[in-house]
């Protein structure tokens, strides 16, 4: 049985990760009128954290930061996005219906914007090393007059996941390639054979990466997400003596990039 404490490392052993399908800053159907409670997406979101029972929104706390869980619920006005403060007016997410305790007024939003992610596809047992970087968030000094020096504080960079993974089947090339493509051949004895192709410069869909690593000693865990991701390089090794290998890597914005560290029986 685990006890609450504090985990000295996370073994990649009780680790997984799982890419979903991605759908970025939907509008949702729905008047925003004072009275409208509840909106809708297209497809219902997956519950990428597992963090509880619930699909659930982004954490804001009294000092109006957040950060993201499986759905991220905004307000834009008048061409402006806003994130919806859960603290003040709570969100729940039920199948494909977005509910507010209070219902938005137009003077807070024309539109209810939903980004999330759906369809889970768990790649584990073919990635053998997995690489987060990037997302630095860079200064520099210019000299003025007098010899003062001025800090200049630049914008985050990108983030990134590389992966080095077994080549099976068809590997990970979709994710730079673009769209798949499946084909049915009726087989002349044993049923039917698939075809899977996919061809470059096709438009790729955006992904979330979700890495979940787990201490069994202590129950912590921590979530590494990565939402809004398009795979940006995919490489391949085939030495005569070892197995097929791709090394590929993904990139989202900072913004879309979140750590969730659960710890257990210490609230």
């Amino acid at each position: 049985m685990a006890q609450p404490g504090e985990t000295k490392a996370f073994l990649m052993e009780n680790s997984v990760t799982e890419i979903y399908t991605y759908v970025e800053e939907e509008i949702c159907n729905g008047d925003v009128n004072g009275s409208q409670q509840d909106y809708t997406v297209t497809t219902a979101p997956a519950q990428i954290t597992g963090i509880s029972a619930t699909v659930e929104p982004q954490y804001v706390d009294a000092n109006g930061e957040y950060f993201r869980k499986d759905v991220l619920v905004i307000y834009r006005k008048d061409g402006k996005d806003s994130i919806v403060d859960t603290t003040s007016n709570a969100v729940t997410i039920s199948s494909t219906t977005i509910s507010f305790a209070t219902a938005p007024t137009t003077t807070e939003a024309d539109k209810v914007i939903a980004s999330y992610s759906h369809t889970k596809s768990d790649r584990s047992d073919e990635i053998v090393n997995m690489t987060p970087a990037g997302g630095g968030r860079p200064v520099e000094y210019v000299t003025v007059q007098g010899g003062k020096k001025i800090r200049i504080q630049k914008t985050q960079e990108a983030k990134t996941i590389a992966f080095e993974v077994l080549s099976v089947d068809q590997g990970f090339v979709e994710y730079i390639n673009g769209v798949e493509v499946t084909e049915t051949i009726a087989g002349a004895t044993s049923g039917s054979d698939t075809l899977k192709g996919s061809v470059g410069a096709q438009t790729r869909t955006k992904r979330t990466i979700v890495c979940k690593l787990n201490d069994p000693e202590t129950g912590n865990d921590r979530i590494e997400l990565f939402y809004n991701v398009v795979g940006v390089t995919n490489e391949g090794a085939a030495p005569s003596e070892g197995y097929w290998s791709e090394t590929c890597s993904f990139e989202c914005p900072p913004q879309d990039y979140c750590r969730i560290t659960r710890l257990v029986g210490q609230g």
